[in-house]
């Protein structure tokens, strides 16, 4: 922060020197200066009365008259110091103004950063850094309160910040003001209008603002978000609603199991869709039981210490039959960077529905560091696996090391 308003306060001294400068400069005339400048407006007048006559656009006699009166003009400039003094004159009169606009140039340029400058934004960052380092909790509300303050005046002010839209959007809903979460929303996807994420939660604050109902606004709002991300979680729970709604059970697993399988097992969110599947399993026929008791494998994953690789790039874990179809029963996709990890493989991490780790009495277990983030094994990946893995002990746990690196396909 020093370091810009080091910054303006030299862009002013640079300002006031240009300021500065007329007021000296014309101060002091240099009557040889004015002579030339006299001297050389006569030649230009010569030289073009010069052409007009080769020209012939006019005779001899004019131009006899016309040089004559050039030549009178310049003999009463060069006799006359009088203009000359009135320069000096009013210039010296007007030196008054030089100390005025001095004060009232910072003033202006102030006022105009304040008006379309960046200060604002510079508050609501400092507000951030404060709230989050704040260890008390009746300062930190203060904070926050000060800082989405903030944020709703900048907004209006700015309305093509998308992030500010957003972070007034979660804060609405932190406070259960689904109506204003929900402008705000639009406002963002006003800007973002092919954001998956962003129309996931319009489409879904939509539907509770609805009263859970499927209205023709929700449905809008979801069957776009659907067309841009068919992956996004909250829209695969929302469309999963529409088809237990409509009877349609086995479309609803399929939708919700998509979901559960991109979350935290553990989270409430989690644990309600896997509710969700047992009510639509149970419709189809299958008891409770039969759907939530299936194979587990417990699975540690890490990488060789020898090799190199991003944090961000991605960890394929699965679990794939003997025999048959390469397609995996059970995956997960993890980042590099959080391993070693240990996950869980279920018939809930299923990649396609019925067909599952119930299916089989055998699997192999693989894990590939993806240097493409395809799914599909490519040459150069690392990878390890183990092979063959008994099911029919129901919960097992195993260590994957990626260590080797697929030479050809």
């Amino acid at each position: 922060m020093m370091t810009l308003w080091l910054l303006i306060a030299g862009l002013l001294v640079l300002a006031s020197l240009f300021l500065i400068y007329p007021f000296v400069r014309r101060g002091r005339v240099d009557q040889g200066e004015v002579l030339e400048a006299n001297l050389q407006i006569f030649r230009d007048q010569q030289s073009q009365l010069d052409r007009q006559l080769k020209q012939q656009q006019i005779d001899q006699a004019q131009y006899q008259q016309l040089l004559i009166e050039a030549k009178r003009l310049l003999l009463s400039n060069t006799e006359s110091p009088e203009p000359q003094q009135s320069i000096v004159t009013e210039s010296r009169q007007a030196v008054w103004l030089l100390p005025v606009v001095l004060l009232l140039m910072p003033l202006f340029c102030l006022g105009i950063y304040q008006s379309v400058g960046a200060s604002a934004d510079q508050r609501i960052l400092t507000l951030i850094q404060q709230a989050s380092e704040s260890t008390d909790a009746v300062q930190s509300t203060e904070l926050q309160d000060q800082l989405y303050a903030a944020v709703e005046k900048r907004a209006e002010q700015r309305p093509d910040n998308i992030y500010y839209w957003i972070l007034l959007a979660k804060r609405a809903i932190q406070k259960n003001d689904l109506s204003s979460a929900a402008y705000y929303y639009s406002q963002a996807i006003k800007l973002s209008p092919d954001d998956g994420y962003l129309l996931g939660q319009y489409a879904e604050i939509l539907f509770m603002l609805a009263n859970s109902q499927f209205t023709d606004e929700v449905l809008l709002a979801l069957d776009k978000a659907f067309a841009i991300d068919s992956s996004n979680p909250t829209v695969l729970g929302l469309k999963g609603i529409q088809a237990f709604e409509s009877q349609q059970w086995q479309l609803a697993i399929t939708y919700w199991q998509e979901a559960q399988r991109q979350m935290n097992q553990t989270s409430a969110t989690a644990k309600a869709l896997k509710a969700g599947i047992a009510r639509a399993q149970k419709r189809l026929g299958i008891e409770p039981e039969q759907a939530t008791v299936s194979p587990q494998v417990e699975i540690t994953v890490s990488i060789d210490q020898s090799i190199v690789f991003n944090p961000e790039q991605s960890v394929y874990v699965a679990l794939v039959a003997i025999s048959g179809a390469p397609m995996p029963l059970a995956a997960k996709k993890l980042r590099a960077g959080d391993l070693p990890t240990t996950i869980t493989l279920s018939n809930a991490d299923a990649v396609m529905v019925g067909y599952n780790l119930s299916s089989v009495n055998e699997v192999k277990a693989v894990a590939r560091l993806s240097q493409t983030g395809s799914a599909t094994p490519q040459v150069g990946d690392w990878e390890d696996a183990i092979s063959p893995i008994n099911l029919s002990t129901v919960k097992q746990h195993l260590n994957l090391q990626i260590s080797a690196q697929i030479k050809s396909n």
